[in-house]
């Protein structure tokens, strides 16, 4: 029997990533354990590989803990925690053909802010799992990759609110192909698509309860399930001088199949929304030693994002028709910095990022909700540290916490959240074998 928890840290509106506290989960049966380096705490490993009718079968875990507490805008939360769980029993047929079924669970109890819906939500815990299938074909230097997955996320946005019940819950399936060339152990690329959907089961149900200044194409039925086409490329190689680029281009398209675009006059056309999105991240990274021999990597990474949309917004207590409402251009930086002892025993890691959105036509508002001239802006910095002390060759102490900033030239936070400081820190014990 293994008992499982996770952390992950909160995150500003526009960042991906982490923040919270997962729920509590029980994995039994034999399996090799591993836990990966990264936030948090785990407990409990164990390996083994048997032979099945040929194939060998070696499970991989990650089993993280961690306790500590959040801040937003300054009110403290009560002590919480984060917990993680993820387990993969790798069924090797032969050198060419290998099948990775994965299951990961997740609670968070760190609050996180979330751009859903057109802005940010606030939710004060979350918890989801999710299972993929993925099978690895290999004739030499090439890869062939086929998968499908399932997973449901539940979200709270107060935590009286009963869990299944949550407005933005979702249910998301999908299944994709991934294509991988190396060329030494150095260089190589990755091509991949992937079609998906998400369901909002609840947000039928739940939406009437919004503020009246919700926008009228969000006011039905399903409309933010979605279905998902996007294909994705990452290069990457070495540049000379110890140092190595990464670079991965998106391509997402979008379609909502009950969300009608909204025109002037509010009323609802029989075209349905769609949106088209492209990314490019590149990154560049180079390890080498500093004083008394310690290892050191170096990492910076930018992105740029663009999304186009047909939809509009049409607010209903002003009667106001906006265009291009949900447009937006995204740039954003993240330089790292990690530190590793001669011996191992301790790890360091300094990281931060910056994101920069524009959305385009759509306004700025003041306080009490009425538009300026400006185009709405959102800026948000993230900081971010860990300390690892590493106890035996599977066993770690981990320390580690954020600092979060959200600032907009938009004062009107009745529906979305815009402007908040957020931050954290954990402490925990991760065990990895």
């Amino acid at each position: 029997m293994i008992w499982l928890w996770n952390q992950k840290f909160s995150s500003v509106q526009g960042s991906s990533h982490e923040g919270a506290l997962r729920p509590l989960f029980f994995w039994g049966g034999g399996g090799t354990v591993r836990v990966r380096g990264g936030i948090g705490m785990g407990l409990c490993a164990c390996l083994w590989a048997v032979s099945v009718q040929g194939a060998t079968v070696t499970t991989l875990s990650n089993l993280t803990v961690m306790g500590g507490q959040d801040f937003f805008d300054g009110a403290a939360s009560s002590v919480t925690g984060n917990a993680d769980a993820l387990v993969t029993p790798v069924v090797k047929f032969s050198d060419r053909w290998s099948l990775f079924p994965t299951y990961h669970g997740y609670y968070q109890g760190t609050q996180e802010v979330r751009s859903l819906a057109g802005g940010g939500t606030l939710f004060e815990d979350a918890t989801g799992h999710s299972i993929l299938l993925k099978s690895v074909h290999t004739w030499g230097v090439w890869k062939i990759k086929p998968s499908a997955g399932l997973s449901f996320e539940w979200l709270r946005e107060t935590k009286d609110e009963e869990w299944g019940q949550g407005l933005f819950d979702d249910r998301k399936w999908n299944v994709g192909l991934e294509t991988e060339r190396v060329w030494g152990e150095t260089s190589g690329f990755r091509a991949a698509y992937d079609f998906y959907r998400i369901d909002f089961p609840n947000y039928k149900s739940l939406e009437s309860a919004q503020d009246d200044t919700f926008s009228r194409e969000l006011a039905g039925e399903n409309v933010l399930d979605n279905t998902n086409h996007m294909g994705t490329l990452t290069l990457w190689a070495p540049l000379g001088l110890g140092f190595r680029m990464d670079l991965t281009g998106v391509l997402n398209t979008r379609s909502y199949q009950d969300q009608p675009v909204v025109d002037q006059q509010g009323q609802l056309e029989p075209d349905m929304r769609w949106d088209d999105s492209a990314r490019i991240d590149a990154a560049l990274s180079r390890a080498f030693y500093g004083p008394r021999e310690w290892r050191l990597q170096g990492d910076v990474g930018v992105t740029f994002e663009k999304q186009n949309s047909n939809q509009n917004h049409y607010d209903v207590k002003k009667a106001q028709f906006q265009p291009d409402y949900y447009d937006y251009r995204d740039w954003g930086v993240a330089p790292a910095l990690t530190a590793i002892s001669p011996q191992g025993q301790w790890r360091g890691t300094v990281e931060g990022s910056f994101e920069w959105r524009d959305y385009g036509v759509r306004p700025s508002q003041d306080g009490s909700g009425n538009d300026l001239t400006e185009p709405l802006e959102v800026d948000t910095a993230i900081a971010r540290f860990s300390l690892v002390r590493a106890l035996s060759p599977h066993a770690s102490l981990r320390f580690q916490g954020s600092l979060g900033w959200s600032h907009s030239n938009t004062d009107y936070e009745q529906v979305f959240q815009y402007n908040y400081r957020m931050a954290n820190y954990g402490i925990g014990f991760s065990y990895e074998y």
